[in-house]
């Protein structure tokens, strides 16, 4: 009888801390938002292009050269300067206590010949960079160039790549930025 009481007991026990164990190590979660763009649409609506010297940036529509889709960017640039096409995006409102990461790329297609770009992830609010990655395109083949990722940066970030001095030009499509939280 007294093995049967201390058996109960000890079942008894065992459920309970087990309960509670459960709701004290509840498990992390984590959210991704994304946003793509493929210069679809009305291209000149939301992207930008920049540039300083002897850089240019147009917009090529239903004109066959496109990776996916029927639109793409074009940039050229000169020795001096440089040019690039970006946008603003603003990162899925987030709360205090999560962690984010972001990060993201374009494909970039080199048209005759090296080509040196940037991707950068820029705060707009000091125009300061919270990203850059220096990538150097060696052939011809579309090909993802990814920025280094960042954390907890500000709701508003504008994304672009920029075609530096003298090389190039290229064509850019299919933009992927995307931002993981956690809490």
């Amino acid at each position: 009888m007294r093995l049967t009481r201390f058996l109960r007991f000890a079942v008894a026990a065992a459920a309970t801390t087990a309960a509670t164990l459960a709701v004290a190590a509840s498990p992390a979660h984590a959210d991704l938002w994304q946003h793509t763009d493929g210069f679809e649409g009305s291209p000149a609506s939301v992207w930008e292009f920049h540039r300083s010297g002897a850089g240019s940036g147009t917009f090529e529509l239903s004109a066959g050269t496109a990776r996916t889709g029927l639109n793409n960017a074009h940039l050229t640039t000169s020795a001096g300067g440089w040019s690039g096409v970006g946008k603003l995006l603003t990162v899925r409102p987030r709360t205090v206590g999560h962690a984010t990461t972001c990060g993201g790329g374009f494909h970039i297609r080199a048209l005759n010949g090296p080509a040196v770009l940037n991707v950068e992830v820029i705060d707009p609010a000091s125009w300061t960079y919270l990203a850059l990655r220096t990538v150097r395109v060696t052939d011809t083949v579309w090909r993802l160039h990814n920025v280094a990722t960042y954390q907890n940066g500000p709701a508003e970030v504008f994304f672009r790549v920029s075609l530096l001095g003298g090389s190039g030009p290229v064509r850019v499509d299919d933009m992927i930025f995307q931002c993981t939280f956690f809490r």
